[in-house]
């Protein structure tokens, strides 16, 4: 009786050489377009500096009160506008909690004027809302506190998921060692995530050494528990509101630190911020003013071009 292959004998079998795997590198590229497939339409600058979204680990991280939830939020949102099937898992707030924060983003709309029902400022925008969020957006709360939950999530939803997103990596349960326990449910989420082509997205929790940082800008180091996070990331997205820390610093004004990406650029990028309505908008002037100049440098680049012809 023959004994069953062993994992290298395996491995042997469905090993390549490099020109074999070029056909599919190939029709991969062609069908690249002008936009990535998971793209953020909300926030087309930040979308193109990131070039979307990808399968594989992203990793939201900030600290408390830093708008991690409605950032994360809004992508979900966005991605679902899109026809991209969303699953948001929230370890700490309802889903009740989550549609009205939706509700508020969605219809611009100051949350303490929901807060403290004044319906006759909100309830007329009530139905246009009804009609906005019928959209592939899945919610639930409590689900995914380990890692067991979301491989049976998976096999037993019919479609599956597209995203998932877990709001947030440090409230999983935790029984003995806590960051082994963390390092091995991200090793576990990113690998389901990059097998089945799924935008996997953990938002984190920065530690708060960030408080004695002179700028308090979170970094790589900064994410909380683990190394998982820093090392297993495909992207990591931090987010720092001085405003915070700082109530002289302008309220308006969010910054975006792009502080890995395995197949991309990093560096740091400007929003704007509207906490009253939990929402997040592209800083564009900027923007808009280094694309003139881009497009003039063209065009005359262009002129010289011809002149030598």
């Amino acid at each position: 009786m023959s004994s069953k292959p062993s994992f290298i004998e395996l491995f042997i079998t469905k090993l390549k050489e490099a020109k074999n795997y070029l056909p599919l590198l190939r029709k991969t590229i062609e069908e690249r377009g002008n936009f990535p497939k998971f793209s953020l339409e909300t926030l087309p600058h930040l979308n193109r500096k990131i070039w979307g979204l990808k399968p594989g680990l992203t990793i939201i991280g900030g600290r408390v009160s830093q708008g991690k939830t409605s950032f994360a939020l809004q992508i979900a949102y966005d991605l679902a506008s899109q026809g991209h099937l969303v699953l948001f898992l929230s370890l700490e707030m309802t889903v009740e909690a989550l549609m009205e924060r939706l509700f508020c983003n969605v219809m611009e709309i100051d949350n303490y004027v929901v807060l403290t029902g004044q319906k006759d400022k909100f309830m007329d925008k009530w139905q246009e809302f009804e009609q906005k969020v019928n959209i592939p957006l899945w919610l639930a709360c409590g689900i995914g506190k380990d890692f067991e939950e979301i491989n049976q999530i998976l096999e037993l939803l019919d479609p599956k998921p597209q995203v998932i997103i877990l709001d947030y990596i440090q409230a999983i349960r935790n029984i003995g060692d806590e960051r082994q326990n963390l390092n091995e449910y991200i090793r576990k989420f990113r690998e389901i995530c990059v097998n089945n082509e799924i935008v996997g997205i953990l938002c984190s929790q920065v530690s708060r050494r960030v408080y004695e940082e002179g700028d308090r800008e979170p970094c790589l180091a900064n994410l909380k528990g683990t190394g998982g996070l820093e090392e297993l990331a495909d992207t990591c997205l931090l987010l720092h509101w001085q405003h915070f820390y700082d109530e002289s610093a302008e309220e308006n004004t969010f910054k975006v630190i792009i502080a890995k990406q395995r197949n991309g650029r990093i560096g740091e990028y400007l929003l704007h911020y509207k906490p009253q309505f939990y929402k997040f908008y592209d800083e564009v002037v900027e923007e808009q003013n280094t694309d003139k100049v881009e497009i003039i440098k063209e065009i005359f680049e262009a002129k010289e071009i011809e002149s030598e012809v």
